[in-house]
C-alpha cells in the first residue's frame, strides 16, 4: 500500500500535464487561425470556408484526441495501480513468509547451524544455540569447533571438508558435542554444502539430539558386555531353537564351548556332529520329544571336539508360547567338564574314605569275626580227631571216617568265606556292579555281626520279601551301606536298659524301587539333627568320625537311589534306602 501511495501523485501529476499540454496546443491553433483571420488578406469564398473548416476540423481532432489521451491516460493509471496493488501483496506475503519461516527456524526443535569454509558460524537458530547452553551472539562469529570436546574436533573438520568436496550432496554422521557446561550432547547431523549468490561455499547443519538413544544404546551394550562377561566366567552360553529353520541362536559363549566361530546362526545338523557319537541318540530323543509335546527340557551329553577331547555339557531349555519372534525354545548350555572331573575325583576320594571306614569298621567287628571263624576251626579240629579214632579202629569204620572228613570240608569252606568276606570289605577295588539279590548281601552283613549283636543283648528280626527283583549293584558297597546302619543301630540301643533290645531289617518293592529298612529302638534321633545328620563330619558320637552316613549316602546315591532318616513314633529310628530294580536282569 506504501507504494501504491507514493505512485499516485505522479500518475495525477503526469495526467495535469499531458491535459494542460493538449489544450495549450487546441487553444494555440485557435489563436494562430484567429490572428489569420482578421491581420491578413481578405480571404475569398471558398479560401475562406476551407480555413474555417481546418479551424473546426483542428479543434475537432484536439478535442477527440484529448478524450482518446484521458481515457488512455485512465487505463494506464488503472493498470499501474493495479500492479503496485499487486506488488504491495506480494511484498506483505513475502513479509509474512519471511517472518513465519524465521519464527520456524529460531524455535525449531533441531539444531540448525550454517558455517562457512573455515568452520565460522554465520548463523545458529535459538532452540540450537540454547540447547548447547549458549545465546545466540555468544556462537555467531566463532568456530563451530568451540562446541565439539577435543577427541571430536578433527572429525568435525574432516566431516565440513567431505561436504564442501561434494556441493549439493547431502551427507550424515553422528558425533558428540559438548554443552557451555561441560555436559555431552550426542546428535545425527545432516549437512551439506552449497553455493552463496557471491560464488561463495557455505555448509547448511541440522543437528537431531540423539544423546538418550545413545545412553540407551551405551547401557546395553554395557549390559551385553557384563552378559557375556558372566556368561564367560560361568562357562554357560545362551541359545534360541528356530525350529520351522532348524537354526540355532547362539551367545559367544555358547559358541566357544562347542567350538565353533561366531556367526549370526548355525544349523542344528553341524551341532549334532560335535555330539559324542555315544549321545547322539539319546540327544535326538529328548529334542524331539520336547517339540512334539512343546515342552521344556534338560538333559546332559558331551561333546567330541576336533582335537579328540571329551567335553561334558548341560542344557536347560524353555518352550516358548510366543513364537511371533520365531523362536520357539530359548534356553542355557553349561561347560560342565571341570564339574565331572571333580566328581570323578570326589568319587576317588570317597572310595579311598570308604576304604578306610571299611577298614575301621572291620576292627571294631574284630571279635565277630573272630568267633565267626573260631567256630568252623574249631568244628574241624573235633571233626578231625573223630576221623582219626575212625581210622584207629580194627577195622577201621572208612563210611564214619568218609563222613567226618565231609564235615571237615564243609566247616573249612565256612571259615574260608568268612576270611573271603573280610578280605572284600578290606580289599580296595574299583566299582563292580552286578545284577545280584539285596536280600543275599544283607545275610552275609548279618553272617559278621552275629557276635555283636550277642554281646549287646540285640534281638534281630529279618523281615525279608521273597522273590525281589535284582539289583544293579556293587555288592561290596551295598554291604558297606547295610553294616554301617546295622553298627549304628546296635550302638544306638546300647544305652537301653527298660525295654528289650530289638533290631529290624525290613525288605519289600515298591513299583520300581527296593526298599531296605534298619529300625532301631534305641534313643532316637533329635528334630535338629535330621538335616545334618548325613553332612561330611557331623556326628552325635562321642568318638565318631562323622563320615558314616556320608559316605552311605554317597553310595546310595551313585546307585541312583536315595537314604533318609526318621525318628519313630515310638522310641528309636529308622534308616531307610532305595536302589531301583534290575528288571531287565531278572531271571
Amino acid at each position: 500500500m506504501s507504494v501504491l501511495m507514493m505512485r499516485n501523485p505522479a500518475i495525477r501529476s503526469w495526467r495535469a500535464a499531458e491535459q494542460w499540454l493538449l489544450g495549450s496546443m487546441a487553444l494555440a491553433l485557435g489563436a494562430a487561425a484567429g490572428i489569420w483571420l482578421l491581420l491578413g488578406p481578405a480571404p475569398t469564398t471558398t479560401p475562406y470556408f476551407i480555413a474555417i473548416t481546418l479551424l473546426v476540423a483542428s479543434l475537432a481532432a484536439s478535442v477527440i484526441m484529448m478524450g482518446l489521451v484521458g481515457r488512455s491516460s485512465r487505463q494506464m493509471e488503472a493498470l499501474l495501480q493495479g500492479r503496485a496493488s499487486a506488488e504491495a501483496r506480494a511484498i506483505e506475503t513475502l513479509r509474512n513468509s519471511e517472518a513465519q519461516w524465521k519464527e520456524v527456524f529460531e524455535h525449531n526443535p533441531v539444531m540448525y547451524f550454517m558455517v562457512d569454509a573455515t568452520g565460522t558460524v554465520l548463523s545458529v537458530n535459538t532452540f540450537g544455540a540454547a540447547q548447547l547452553g549458549y545465546s545466540v551472539d555468544e556462537l555467531l562469529g566463532q568456530s563451530v569447533l568451540k562446541v565439539f570436546p577435543a577427541e571430536e574436533r578433527q572429525t568435525a573438520q574432516s566431516n565440513v571438508a567431505v561436504c564442501l568436496g561434494n556441493i549439493g550432496r547431502t551427507h550424515s554422521w553422528e558425533i558428540c558435542k559438548i554443552r557451555k557446561d561441560g555436559s555431552t550432547l550426542w546428535v545425527r547431523e545432516n549437512a551439506k554444502a552449497v553455493r552463496l549468490m557471491n560464488d561463495q561455499p557455505i555448509v547448511l547443519i541440522a543437528c537431531e539430539d540423539i544423546t538418550e538413544r545413545k545412553q540407551a544404546e551405551n547401557a546395553l551394550r554395557q549390559s551385553e558386555m557384563y552378559l557375556a562377561e558372566a556368561q564367560r566366567l560361568s562357562h554357560t552360553g545362551s541359545f534360541g531353537w528356530r525350529a520351522g529353520s532348524d537354526e540355532l541362536i547362539w551367545s559367544e559363549e555358547t559358541f566357544r564351548i562347542f567350538g565353533f566361530d561366531k556367526a549370526p546362526s548355525i544349523k542344528r545338523a553341524t551341532v549334532i556332529q560335535r555330539i559324542h557319537p555315544d549321545d547322539r541318540a539319546r540327544v535326538l530323543r529328548t529334542t524331539k520329544r520336547a517339540l512334539s509335546e512343546w515342552k521344556d527340557f534338560e538333559h546332559g551329553y558331551r561333546l567330541l571336539m576336533p582335537d579328540g577331547s571329551v567335553k561334558h555339557v548341560h542344557a536347560r531349555a524353555h518352550a516358548v508360547k510366543d513364537t511371533s519372534s520365531g523362536i520357539d525354545f530359548v534356553g542355557a548350555v553349561s561347560d560342565v567338564t571341570a564339574r565331572k572331573r571333580a566328581e570323578v575325583e570326589l568319587h576317588e576320594a570317597q572310595a579311598s574314605l570308604a576304604h578306610v571306614t571299611r577298614v575301621t569298621a572291620l576292627g571294631e567287628l574284630a571279635a565277630s569275626i573272630a568267633h565267626e571263624v573260631n567256630q568252623p576251626l574249631a568244628a574241624v579240629v573235633t571233626n578231625a580227631a573223630a576221623c582219626q579214632r575212625w581210622l584207629d579202629r580194627e577195622p577201621p569204620d572208612l563210611k564214619e571216617a568218609r563222613a567226618t572228613v565231609e564235615s571237615i570240608i564243609r566247616d573249612g569252606n565256612r571259615a574260608g568265606e568268612v576270611i573271603q568276606r573280610v578280605r572284600a570289605l578290606v580289599n580296595k577295588a574299583t566299582d563292580q556292579k552286578t545284577a545280584i539279590h539285596i536280600n543275599d548281601v544283607i545275610n552275609e552283613v548279618i553272617s559278621l555281626v552275629q557276635h555283636q549283636l550277642l554281646s549287646h543283648q540285640v534281638m534281630l528280626r529279618l523281615e525279608l520279601s521273597p522273590d525281589l527283583p535284582l539289583v544293579l549293584a556293587d555288592r561290596i558297597q551295598l554291604q558297606q551301606v547295610i553294616l554301617n546302619l546295622v553298627i549304628n543301630g546296635i550302638e544306638a540301643m546300647q544305652p537301653v536298659t527298660d525295654r528289650p533290645r530289638e533290631l529290624v531289617i525290613r525288605t519289600c518293592q515298591d513299583e520300581t524301587q527296593i526298599m531296605v529298612t534298619v529300625k532301631d529302638c534305641g534313643v532316637g534321633l533329635a528334630t535338629e539333627n535330621l538335616e545334618r545328620l548325613f553332612e561330611a563330619f557331623f556326628t552325635t558320637k562321642p568318638r565318631g568320625m562323622g563320615m558314616g552316613l556320608s559316605i552311605c549316602r554317597s553310595i546310595v546315591g551313585a546307585h541312583g537311589g536315595r537314604l533318609s532318616a526318621s525318628a519313630n513314633a515310638g522310641p528309636g529310628a529308622t534308616f531307610q534306602f532305595s536302589l531301583p530294580s534290575n528288571q531287565e536282569g531278572a531271571p
